[in-house]
């Protein structure tokens, strides 16, 4: 069968995101997520799809115009669709598209069709919507999709019959993700995307889920079970992007990289012993560093890990379940600060129990855990999130209805303290203390003192250290030959650009 797999932006993000990224003026370091990245979960279904025969077109909403849309629905037999929350209005255009205009069978999948399925199912702009993971769900409904007395057998889908809506059982979880095949890259014009974006690289997902139980984050799709690729087919994959893209670096966009320190260390080491040397990001939580694990990092090439840590107040960080403490937050901040790891602080303003007092407490841990930069964001209640029940009376209206963007603070709520524009004046306000606070020589000072004093306790850093320098010489020439020389064209373009580092007027 044709299959075209369609990846639903919001348009008014996407127009805003434009203007904002084609504006040289425009400061850019808050807005590093509006960077364009090809979608890697419509691009695992489409391998999976591949491997059974089928044929498969890729399109991106975020950089595909509609008559190439059109024109891959036109093409294909059935249609799918990939939608989370803030996209939610587009998909269900696109689909109203597909199936009206077009006459195409419709499959919605990702967070928003698996936590509301009537937002589409009752516009008429889906066929079936799938709850979760759509690995072994996809293929099925292939099998069955003009056989609608065949549907009741699909787990994980949610449906219409003679008017009424039908949920199937939820399919369990996909238990182990070595057999499934890496991201159908070659159905994207990889370096198309990264000549879109400010800091160039290819992204990759070595595991699936998190753990933790977080009220701001919408586990749905993965209900807090997490999964993970084994290191050697981990590093394959790294090295496979490396030498066919030759990207500056690769993001690993895993909801949590860190949470096996075994398999953590085991990827850092197997790098190693094949001689690589590229660099790479991930997220993290800081009360899962340690020493070794940090070191290895740093060691195989980590040049950056951004920390959620959404709060410094003690009381905001218990009633959003983050289960971090200021004490975990201090100590994780100083082992990156001594193992000279370039960390970055997510934080986010606007959860119902906050007052003034929990933003100056977030103020002074910033101050003392002195991370290289921070994005402040206000939040953005999800369907399927504990935060979202709690802020259901205070909607202005379905979020789904707003196209909000986590990153521009679209105002989807009114906070029981703040105005709007309150929480974003303490949000420039936390942006101003962290630009002042860097900008002080003696701060600089004691990094450099910090990280001096780590070498003296652990003699094995300045090995680790001389070993990079040696390794890196080698991706510096690779880098330098390739298209993307520009991002390492000087130290402070490199900060400012490519490390998104907001530039902040401290007065």
């Amino acid at each position: 069968m044709k299959v075209a797999l369609i990846y639903a932006k919001s348009q008014a993000i996407r127009e805003k995101a434009a203007a904002i990224f084609s504006d040289d003026k425009a400061v850019k370091g808050e807005l590093a997520r509006d960077e364009i990245y090809p979608p890697l979960g419509i691009a695992i279904l489409a391998a999976e799809l591949e491997q059974l025969g089928h044929t498969v077109k890729l399109i991106d909403d975020s950089i595909d115009e509609l008559s190439d849309i059109r024109a891959a629905m036109e093409w294909a037999d059935l249609v799918g669709i990939s939608s989370l929350t803030p996209n939610a209005r587009r998909a269900r255009e696109l689909g109203k598209i597909a199936r009206d205009e077009i006459g195409r069978f419709v499959v919605m999948g990702g967070p928003h069709p698996t936590t509301n399925p009537e937002f589409f199912l009752q516009a008429g702009a889906a066929d079936i919507c799938v709850q979760g993971e759509g690995d072994e769900t996809l293929p099925e409904i292939l099998a069955a999709y003009k056989n609608p007395e065949k549907w009741g057998d699909i787990l994980g889908i949610t449906y219409m019959k003679d008017g009424v809506q039908v949920a199937n059982t939820r399919r369990p979880l996909i238990k182990k993700v070595d057999p499934l095949p890496y991201p159908a890259y070659h159905l994207y014009d990889i370096p198309k995307y990264m000549r879109l974006m400010v800091n160039p690289g290819v992204t990759m997902i070595t595991s699936r889920g998190c753990p933790y139980a977080c009220t701001f984050c919408d586990a749905e799709m993965t209900p807090r079970q997490y999964r993970a690729m084994s290191p050697e087919k981990t590093v394959d994959l790294m090295e496979f992007l490396i030498k066919k893209y030759n990207p500056p670096q690769l993001v690993l966009f895993d909801d949590l990289f860190t949470i096996q320190r075994k398999r953590v260390i085991a990827i850092c080491q197997e790098i190693v012993r094949r001689g690589l040397y590229f660099e790479w990001i991930c997220e993290s939580r800081l009360d899962t560093m340690d020493f070794e694990m940090l070191r290895w990092m740093r060691k195989a090439g980590c040049v950056k890990v951004y920390y959620g840590l959404e709060s410094g107040s003690p009381d905001v960080l218990v009633t959003m379940k983050k289960g971090l403490t200021p004490e975990k937050i201090q100590n994780g901040a100083r082992l990156n600060r001594e193992v000279g790891m370039y960390f970055k602080f997510f934080i986010l303003y606007g959860f119902p129990n906050e007052k003034h007092n929990d933003h100056r407490l977030t103020e002074l841990i910033v101050q003392k855990a002195r991370p290289n930069a921070i994005c402040v964001s206000v939040l953005q209640p999800i369907p399927g999130t504990e935060v979202y029940e709690q802020l259901k009376p205070h909607l202005l209206k379905d979020v789904a209805d707003i196209e909000f963007h986590y990153w521009h603070s679209t105002e989807t709520f009114k906070h029981p303290t703040f105005s709007h524009s309150e929480l974003h004046a303490e949000r420039d306000q936390l942006l101003k203390v962290h630009a002042k606070e860097m900008s002080k020589l003696s701060v600089k000072l004691q990094r450099k003192w910090e990280r001096l004093c780590a070498m003296v306790k652990h003699p094995v850093l300045i090995g680790d250290w001389l070993e990079v320098r040696k390794r890196r010489k080698s991706f510096m020439k690779r880098v330098q030959q390739s298209d993307w020389a520009h991002v390492y064209a000087g130290r402070d373009a490199r900060d400012v650009v490519a490390l998104q580092v907001p530039q902040v007027n401290t007065k």
